[in-house]
């Protein structure tokens, strides 16, 4: 804070007269430096949060995504991008300021349950199918017992035993894999 003054010189005999005012400046506020997940999988949260403290968070898209005002906390509502609004309110002729960081949601993967007859002879074949997302991996955990082509699912018994297949789909943009099993006996 400090006094402006203005000063009308007298004369003819006429003193200065003086008017004063005082001027508070303030702090343009700051909304510093935003870190967290960018990519999340529409089955979990990420938090968002930034260098500067007493800020506001707002989502552009809740159809996407919302976020906790207060937290930073971000909840997956469809697959899609939603760009995140960090706001400080400013004061005393200040203007707010803000910052953003998009969070892009994807759906979560899955392997579905796996069908398919159990039991096979050795040297025969059976073929395991999944309700789940397509274009997933398979593969046999005892490649002794029998053996599994990695993109068709079909098993071929190589000696008696039981060993347990498994198909993974590969998650992305922050989602996990997803892993179905199910065994076979030879």
């Amino acid at each position: 804070t400090t006094t402006i003054r203005y000063v009308v010189a007298g004369s003819g005999g006429c003193s200065n007269d003086t008017a004063t005012r005082t001027v508070t400046v303030t702090a343009a506020p700051v909304a510093g430096t935003l870190s967290g997940t960018q990519n999340i999988c529409s089955n979990g949260t990420t938090t968002l949060s930034s260098t500067s403290a007493g800020g506001s968070w707002s989502s552009d898209d809740e159809t996407i995504a919302t976020i906790n005002a207060s937290t930073g906390v971000v909840t997956p509502v469809a697959s899609g991008t939603a760009t995140m609004t960090y706001t400080v309110t400013g004061t005393g002729g200040c203007s707010n300021a803000t910052e953003t960081r998009s969070v892009t949601v994807t759906d979560a993967v899955h392997a579905g349950s796996l069908s398919g007859t159990q039991g096979i002879c050795v040297s025969g074949t059976t073929t395991f199918t999944t309700s789940g997302d397509e274009g997933g991996s398979w593969s046999s955990v005892n490649t002794a017992i029998a053996t599994v082509d990695a993109s068709t699912g079909e098993i071929t018994g190589v000696a008696a035993g039981t060993t347990t297949i498994r198909y993974v789909v590969a998650g992305s943009g922050g989602c996990s894999n997803d892993t179905a099993t199910r065994t076979v006996t030879v």
